[in-house]
């Protein structure tokens, strides 16, 4: 798709350097796929993924720490 938008010189040859990329709409491309990712909603996680990648400290005793006790 073809579109004239005004876009401020200066912010686009700072994307362009550091995204190291000199074609104007890449850059453009770029800067809205990285918006979108950014702006996405979190997909959920499955806390069952995290077995055996995460230890838990032998004394934590999460009972305790809902009642405050420490």
């Amino acid at each position: 798709m073809q579109t004239t938008i005004i876009i401020d010189d200066s912010l686009l040859e700072q994307a362009a350097k550091l995204a190291n990329i000199d074609n104007q709409s890449q850059v453009i491309e770029l800067a809205l796929h990285e918006f979108i990712h950014h702006h996405q909603l979190p997909t959920k996680h499955d806390i069952r993924d995290l077995v055996g990648k995460v230890s838990i400290a032998p004394d934590y005793d999460y009972k305790k720490m809902r009642i405050g006790e420490e």
